[in-house]
């Protein structure tokens, strides 16, 4: 009965054991560790669900691998981590770490190879391709593995806090660090034997789970994992640590993360952070000098720069920088040093359900404080990732001389290996990259994995590929952002846009000729202008009267004091002659016939501008000045726009011009402006409910400018032009064209013209190239001009045009070189919507004056000028003359009373007898 009963407790311990052994999921890259690690000789990567590792020589350009299986099949590893610094000198092998899913012992072990290097069977086989690397050198015997039984979870619980293990290798790559919540471990590599110390002694907070680590030259090490409780929080925390004596480690400072409580990332409790997720990865990485460190904290989406005091061994707080990315989860899970003022960060994208929604891999300039300025972005328009090769990406290591290995969700890695001047790293194939030319407009100036450079505008490749450097252009050529030319002068008709459509005139302020005819007759418009002044009426009038009163002058002085009969005989003509052509008093008053030549001046050029003025309509037929007026720009039109809706049926006159508009054939062309795109790039559909591919009419592909016509089946389209490739376009040309028709209806008196459109607009910025996703609209009005006969039985002409109008913001259609550096497509997509607005644009031309209006309003002149003046006489007879007369007797009544019986009484009959007035009671009213 007793060995039944111990037998019962055994089975179930053994059970027990079982429902709560350490199961992970083999098939994920994502899980407790690094599963990729590399430098200069090789590359590790252990594949769990084979239950072994992939190990890969350099030079990576050639396949020099092996698989070599776990020492055993029970063994899941967490992470690999290998030498940094190793050259062919130093041992190779690689360090691992991991558990026995059987019996929960965590372990590190090691394996050394001792077989040809890389380089050395490259040389021997000269290169063949067919021979095959020897993975003899991996002998399985020379595993050395350390169980650390001491350290075996025996908690029956749902979470192993030695899941939270991690490894580095000091840079010397004589011994390894391994780091839990539970202990700390140094191995010693070439003495093959392990030395250990408690976590719970070691670390300040005994919930410490580490998940990064990383150590410079110094033997300074940095860890960052979580502090907390599962009941309250887990925050971020570093510990700075050294190693005294060489054995045991000691922290010397601490940094804990407190965000802002306006942030976003306050609200972050990360309870569940005891558990191994992989949304808490976090990653670490030493500068080349060991006094700054870089972490990256995936689940607050940020990376931090830490300065290190390396006298006083503690973290400078003051001098942190810190980067976030929005709220989402996934900066900074992989982060590097490329050097002491750039680093290279993996930025993920996840919701915050941890969901993956896209990988880059981004590269800073942080020369400025706190200031993280991209250079690069991975995968970009030139290295765009394999078709083998997942775009969800998990970690990259960087190595010494430059080389960057990607790994991506599904265990397959990637080789980026540095390109020299004038090329960069073409990553579109295979496991590792090639060298590609950089493409005309783009230079690379040494050797590195990164894109090609733009050229700067004002500057070009002169269409040359694989250029290390740009040259600068002509002062008068137009090089934009990225020019792939230099030969296009400013002055180009092909950088030229224009419309044939003008504005259409506004009626002139008065549309009354009557109002015209006063003005142009009775105001000098500009006395300053000496031809303004020689062609107004009024100026020649004055001239008139001030000739005839210089004859009424001189008539005067014959009458007054001059008693020589031919005197007396020629002012009596004179008399005689001015009475006669007095239109004023009728034939009576002297002055009234000087003033009669006056009124005649006025008719005259009244009636000479009237008839000029007549004829200056419609406008399309004028083609001088108006010489006879001031205002050289008169003309007999007035003007009336409007807009009408499509929608309205015309009347019959005008339904002819709709229809010539709407049959008119339209010839769209499409020019690409400093570029290396040829015709045999380009490919055009049209887009309804599906893409039906369009004929090109014809295209041309000159040096620098790329040229298609296209003959559109409809008004109303929606086209798109695709140019497979990566080219830079410096400028784009989009013009429409049709032809023009006549047409003449004698039933409706009308007559009919479609104009030729000719349309052209080149879209361009300063410092800019255009985008691969330009979209644009090419809206089309109808524009119809209707003019009026100038006489009443003369014919109504039409007279239409389309009027073409680009919209689309300018700003959206072209980029700067840091937009260009977030470009991720291989071509070049156009979409053009063209389409008829729902009006059209109706004008109207009428004559101001018919002829009947014009001889109607000259008669009205002549009468009034006849008016004006005899009103003129009135007054002055009625006041003027009276007035005078009082202030002349008042003042000088005393002193002429004695000579008043040899004078004439007043002055005013001085006045009516020089001025042959008659008496006013004789007067004409």
């Amino acid at each position: 009965m007793k060995y039944l009963y111990r037998s019962f407790l055994y089975f179930l311990f053994v059970v027990i054991r079982i429902l709560y052994c350490f199961t992970p999921d083999q098939s994920s890259f994502d899980a407790y560790g690094v599963k990729l690690a590399a430098n200069d000789i090789l590359l590790v990567e252990s594949l769990a669900s084979d239950s072994s590792f992939f190990i890969r020589f350099s030079p990576y350009n050639y396949s020099l691998s092996c698989t070599i299986p776990y020492n055993n099949s029970n063994e899941y590893i967490y992470s690999v981590a290998v030498h940094s610094s190793a050259t062919y000198n130093d041992p190779i092998r690689f360090v691992f770490i991991g558990i026995n899913m059987d019996t929960d012992i965590p372990f590190v072990g090691s394996l050394t190879y001792n077989g040809i290097t890389g380089p050395a069977f490259v040389d021997a086989v000269n290169s063949s391709v067919k021979a095959k690397f020897p993975c003899n050198g991996w002998n399985t015997d020379n595993y050395h593995i350390h169980q650390l039984q001491q350290f075996v979870n025996d908690d029956l619980e749902d979470t192993n806090n030695n899941d939270f293990f991690i490894v580095t290798i000091s840079s010397t790559g004589e011994f390894a660090y391994g780091f839990t919540n539970s202990f700390l471990i140094i191995y010693d590599l070439d003495g093959n034997n392990i030395s250990s110390q408690y976590g719970n002694v070691t670390w300040r907070d005994p919930s410490f789970l580490p998940r990064a680590v990383d150590m410079n030259k110094d033997l300074l090490f940095v860890i960052i994992g979580y502090i907390g409780d599962p009941n309250i929080k887990y925050s971020p925390c570093s510990y700075l640590i050294n190693l005294v004596n060489s054995t045991i480690f000691n922290i010397l400072d601490e940094w804990i993360y407190s965000p802002s409580s306006t942030s976003w990332q306050s609200s972050l409790t990360n309870f569940d952070a005891y558990i191994y997720s992989s949304k808490y990865d976090m990653s670490i990485s030493f500068n080349n000098d060991g006094n700054e460190i870089l972490i990256g904290i995936q689940i607050i989406n940020s990376i931090l720069i830490f300065n290190i005091d390396k006298i006083n061994e503690k973290f400078n707080l003051t001098m942190s920088q810190i980067f976030s990315n929005g709220k989402s989860i996934g900066m900074g899970k992989s982060v590097a040093w490329l050097d002491l003022n750039r680093i290279i960060v993996l930025v993920n994208t996840y919701s915050l359900n941890y969901i993956w929604l896209s990988s880059q891999i981004f590269t800073y300039n942080i020369t400025i404080y706190n200031n993280f300025s991209v250079l690069s972005i991975f995968p970009n328009i030139q290295q765009t990732l394999t078709s083998t090769f997942s775009p969800n990406l998990l970690s990259f290591v960087l190595t010494e001389n430059g080389k960057e290995i990607l790994l991506d969700s599904s265990g397959n890695y990637y080789i980026l290996l540095p390109s020299s001047a004038g090329s960069y790293s073409d990553s579109s194939s295979g496991t590792y990259s090639s060298s590609s030319l950089c493409i005309a407009g783009t230079f690379t100036s040494k050797e590195d994995i990164f894109p090609c450079q733009l050229c700067p505008s004002g500057s070009t490749t002169n269409g040359l590929a694989g250029q290390s450097s740009c040259i600068e252009c002509s002062n008068d050529s137009f090089c934009s952002l990225g020019s792939a030319f230099g030969d296009i002068n400013l002055s180009s008709s092909i950088l030229k846009s224009f419309n044939e459509i003008i504005a259409y005139p506004v009626s002139p302020q008065s549309v009354r000729f009557d109002n015209i005819l006063m003005q142009n007759m009775f105001v000098i418009h500009d006395a300053s202008s000496s031809r303004c002044l020689l062609l107004s009426p009024l100026f020649w009038a004055i001239i008139v009267i001030a000739f005839g009163l210089l004859i009424w002058i001189i008539r005067f002085i014959l009458k007054s004091y001059i008693n020589n009969p031919f005197g007396k005989k020629t002012q009596e003509q004179m008399k005689r002659f001015l009475k006669k052509t007095d239109l004023i008093g009728e034939g009576e008053l002297v002055i009234g016939g000087i003033f009669s030549f006056a009124i005649l001046v006025l008719v005259i050029f009244a009636y000479t501008f009237s008839n000029s003025y007549f004829h200056r309509y419609p406008i399309e037929e004028i083609n001088e000045n108006a010489d006879f007026a001031c205002d050289q720009t008169l003309t007999n039109a007035q003007f009336s726009s409007g807009l009408m809706s499509i929608g309205i049926p015309p009347d019959p006159t005008e339904e002819p011009i709709f229809n010539l508009l709407n049959s008119q054939i339209f010839t769209l062309n499409i020019d690409f402006i400093n570029t290396v795109f040829n015709c045999t790039d380009i490919l055009v559909t049209q887009i309804k409910d599906k893409s039906l591919p369009m004929n090109i009419n014809s295209c041309n592909d000159t040096l620098s400018t790329t040229s298609l016509s296209l003959i559109l089946p409809s008004h109303d389209i929606n086209i798109q032009i695709q140019l497979s490739g990566i080219h830079t376009i410096g400028a784009l040309r989009i013009s429409l064209q049709g032809s023009s028709q006549d047409m003449t209806n004698e039933t409706l008196n009308a007559i009919y013209t479609l104009s030729q459109l000719l349309f052209a607009q080149t879209l361009s910025m300063n410092d800019q190239m255009l985008t691969q996703q330009v979209s644009c609209s090419l809206q089309i009005t109808k524009v119809i001009n209707r003019t009026y006969p100038l006489e009443e039985e003369g014919e109504t002409e039409f007279n239409a045009i389309w009027l073409p109008i680009i919209s689309g913001s300018t700003y959206e259609m072209f980029i700067d070189e840091n937009q260009y550096i977030y470009s991720t497509s291989t071509s070049t997509i156009i979409s053009i919507i063209i389409s008829e607005t729902s009006y059209y644009t109706l004008n109207i031309q009428k004559p101001i004056t018919d002829f009947s209006e014009l001889i109607f309003t000259n008669l009205l002149f002549t009468i009034v000028c006849l008016e004006i003046f005899g009103l003129g006489f009135l007054i002055f007879k009625l006041i003027i003359i009276p007035f005078i007369k009082w202030i002349y007797n008042h003042s000088c009544s005393r002193r002429h009373r004695h000579r008043s019986s040899r004078r004439p009484s007043s002055i005013d009959e001085i006045y009516i007898n020089d001025l042959s007035l008659p008496n006013i009671s004789q007067t004409r009213m």
